[in-house]
């Protein structure tokens, strides 16, 4: 026994050791901190955002389809018959331009499709800053409650060991027997081993921290009062259905179905193209009426035309691109309403879960007012010889299960009312007011929505290209 409390002994003080080597001696960090080093650090929402700019780049690519084509194209060639050597040389360089007039709404429909493709993606990246932030309240109260129930077993931990104590020294008086002296050393034992788990628990939560913030967890001030929500969970329903940020993004995402039909439609109809050419020839040719003589020839060609299409018939691949596109429509009104009842069910679920953590809270200081005088009652009827050794020992684990489970419901409440507000769609850097400036994907896109030439950078290619091919 003594061996095993010894064991025990050193690799909770181990693990304790290693949780809290890293604490900070000066400020202490808040949640607002760690809110803004998640949001500041996430490499999800980076990824994120370099997928809203790709996003981007599809209105630019639709619109470009409106604008003039022009490209260059050149050739060479020479040829000869076996008589009549050396070759007859000629080259050709021409410049051709193209402009779309008519497409039946073809080009529009993509503009509009890539319009509300990008909002789509924009309620996405929101989503997204919406879930970094959650996993960081999250992270942040776990880090506490571990800390609660490191401190909770720390102090179990020193009062079975006076108990142990007293009980040694009733024993030789002859107060207890040998049973009531093995009871607690057992009851110790126990202890120190949920000691050791619970410092293990802090060591798990501290590195779901550092996922989810980018830092390891320093010294954590307490929370802060939680902020306002709506008076009832139909309220908060109701603005989850409104501005949900997956709510919104389903929305887009059928409006843009609506585009792509429109444009798989425009397909088979009528398109008128206007376009011109200018061509330079040069010819060099070899006259069999005189040997060993060149003659050049330089000829220029301007070209004009307006080009109708009408498909008439395609194999069936554009009334099968209609009717994908009608389906995918489909698809998308369905997600709607899918996405109406998930964020339905979020909202009353993170209410639900609100309610019920507020009412244990409740109850269980109650229930730890209780067990503390019940505990003080116990051990004071053992004293007396009224009550057992047992009975103190189950007195005083009562005590700190209530102790235990007002921390666990203290933790739930704030990850669930931080869970209403994710519903809502108000779990944001603005809505929270961190104090810090949020992502713009305006800037972005007036830089391309235009469609520029360049404004790409290719030594990023060129680092992530040479960094995959080190040996």
């Amino acid at each position: 026994m003594s061996e095993t409390r010894t064991r025990l002994s050193t690799l909770a003080a181990a693990l304790l050791a290693g949780a809290i080597a890293w604490s900070p001696p000066a400020l202490a960090e808040t949640l607002t901190d760690a809110l803004i080093r998640a949001y500041q650090t996430s490499p999800l929402l980076d990824s994120n955002r370099a997928s809203l700019r790709a996003l981007d780049e599809n209105i630019a690519q639709a619109r470009s389809a409106r604008r003039p084509q022009v490209q260059a194209g050149a050739s060479a060639a020479g040829e000869t018959d076996i008589s009549d050597f050396p070759f007859d040389n000629s080259a050709q360089v021409a410049l051709q331009a193209s402009l779309l007039l008519f497409d039946s709404g073809e080009s529009k429909a993509a503009i509009e499709s890539a319009r509300y493709g990008v909002a789509a993606g924009r309620a996405s990246l929101v989503n997204v800053e919406q879930e970094v932030l959650f996993a960081a309240v999250t992270a942040y109260m776990d880090v506490i409650q571990a800390l609660e129930f490191v401190r909770i077993a720390q102090n179990d931990v020193r009062v079975l060991g006076e108990q142990v104590d007293a009980t040694n020294n009733r024993f030789e008086v002859g107060e207890v027997t040998r049973t009531d002296v093995s009871q607690t050393e057992a009851r110790l034992a126990a202890s120190r081993g949920n000691l050791v788990d619970a410092t293990g628990n802090l060591e798990v939560a501290r590195q779901a921290y550092l996922a989810a913030v980018g830092s390891l967890p320093g010294t954590l001030e307490p929370p802060p009062v939680l902020p306002q929500l709506p008076p009832s969970a139909a309220a908060a329903a109701q603005l989850a259905v409104q501005q949900n940020p997956a709510m919104v993004a389903a929305r887009f995402n059928e409006r843009a179905a609506v585009s792509d039909f429109d444009r798989a439609r425009s397909a088979s109809k009528l398109s008128i193209t206007a376009s011109s050419q200018v061509d330079y020839t040069w010819q060099r040719v070899s006259p069999n009426v005189a040997p060993n003589t060149r003659l050049t020839n330089d000829s220029y060609n301007l070209s004009a035309s307006i080009d109708a299409n009408l498909p008439l018939y395609s194999g069936g691949r554009n009334s099968s691109l209609i009717r994908q596109a009608q389906q995918v429509l489909e698809q998308r009104k369905f997600e709607v309403q899918d996405s109406g009842r998930q964020v339905t069910e979020q909202a009353n679920n993170a209410w639900t879960q609100l309610e019920v953590a507020r009412a244990s809270i409740v109850a269980n200081r109650e229930q730890v007012v209780a067990a503390q005088i019940a505990y003080e009652g116990v051990s004071e009827e053992a004293r007396l010889g009224a009550r057992s050794t047992l009975d103190v020992l189950d007195a005083d684990q009562e005590r700190l299960q209530a102790e235990a489970e007002v921390v666990r419901a203290r933790r739930n409440e704030y990850v669930a009312h931080y869970a209403v507000l994710r519903a809502m769609g108000l779990l944001t850097v603005e809505h929270l007011n961190l104090g810090i400036e949020s992502y713009n994907p305006d800037i972005y896109f007036r830089q391309v929505q235009r469609a520029p030439v360049g404004g790409y950078d290719t030594s990023v290619v060129e680092k992530i290209r040479q960094r995959w091919e080190k040996p």
